[in-house]
């Protein structure tokens, strides 16, 4: 486990750094539409989406896992420890002069989440992970609004040349803020297109951005998704997440549905953290595939799958050199998915 100090440089080329996310770590409170409420839950896009990164990469490699994560001056120790214990290249930074950042959830009977910050947030930046080993990330994971991810990008390349020609063009992520996906920002969502690999938003939040109601069918996810198809590089996919019913690759060649990983309801235990657990897993599929967008999805549904059959985290167990989650190796996770496709 790597405690970098953001004001040194912390990383060699040579070094293998495979996933950054932008997303931020958040303490969640979570409350149910019965007033069951949870506290100190740990949770976070940036937080699932790394999770889901890490499945994948058992240690040593597993430091190619990159992130920094914002400390307050309540932050748990247990929480840390959880997190050292991933063994990932992890920044923590810390403020004590601030409060960790924190929200709150709340879900209605028919699942609809609400959020609201409880503390004031700090976004992390392309300048933030300038000077650690994230700048050589080979896959960057995008949580955040147009505006911030064409910035994003735009920056993280410039930084990139300027540091070596060794590093060239990541893979970029975008999973659009949920609140931002409207037609007011539809016109900024084409602008970033071109400038990303994956964009990957749900199926309500994809129909959001036309002022269309969510669809029920798969029929109606393509319709959507085709009409971003125009405006994504001829290299570049829509993979639209859509609950239950799977998830859509669409690309200029390729029209792929996959199902969902769990197809028995009672494995599903709290659905917070899946979609940004779906997007860290395409991350590595993507880099493990070598840039098969239907594999790549593939890892999102596992990782997806893992978020979901608990509230929080899944234990992390090993032996005999092997990583277990939830009592379940990620390659057995994989052969079953693989079995289930060619059914």
């Amino acid at each position: 486990m790597s405690v970098a100090n953001p004001n040194s440089l912390d990383f060699s080329i040579d070094e293998d750094v495979l996933f950054f996310s932008f997303g931020m770590f958040i303490i969640d409170e979570i409350e149910y539409h019965d007033g069951t409420i949870l506290k100190d839950i740990v949770g976070g896009g940036g937080t699932y989406a790394t999770y889901g990164a890490r499945y994948f990469t058992k240690p040593p490699r597993s430091r190619g896992i990159s992130w920094i994560i914002d400390v307050g001056s309540d932050f748990p120790q247990d929480v840390r420890k959880q997190l050292e214990d991933l063994y990932c290249s992890f920044i923590f930074r810390e403020d004590l002069s601030r409060l960790t950042t924190r929200g709150w959830n709340g879900y209605e009977a028919n699942g609809f989440r609400a959020f609201k910050y409880l503390t004031p947030k700090r976004r992390l930046t392309v300048d933030d992970m300038l000077r650690s080993r994230a700048i050589s990330s080979k896959t960057y994971h995008l949580l955040c609004s147009p505006e911030r991810a064409k910035e994003i990008v735009q920056r993280t390349i410039e930084e990139r040349k300027k540091l070596t020609a060794q590093l060239g063009i990541p893979m970029f992520a975008w999973e659009p803020i949920p609140d931002l996906c409207t037609p007011e920002y539809l016109e900024s969502c084409f602008d970033v297109l071109p400038m990303v690999d994956i964009l990957t938003p749900n199926s309500a939040e994809a129909a959001a951005f036309f002022g269309l109601p969510e669809p029920d069918t798969n029929k109606g996810d393509e319709e959507i998704a085709a009409r971003f198809l125009p405006f994504i590089r001829d290299d570049a996919a829509v993979v639209i997440r859509a609950g239950q019913r799977g998830c859509l690759v669409l690309t200029k060649t390729i029209k792929k549905w996959l199902p969902v990983y769990h197809n028995d309801p009672s494995k599903v235990v709290d659905l917070t953290g899946a979609g940004n657990s779906f997007v860290g897993g395409m991350c590595m599929g993507y880099l493990e595939s070598k840039g098969n967008y239907v594999e790549a999805a593939s890892y999102g549904n596992i990782a997806a799958a893992l978020a979901i059959e608990q509230l929080g985290f899944p234990r992390r167990t090993t032996r005999d050199g092997e990583e277990y989650w939830n009592g379940v190796s990620i390659s057995n996770r994989l052969q079953k998915y693989k079995s289930m496709l060619v059914d």
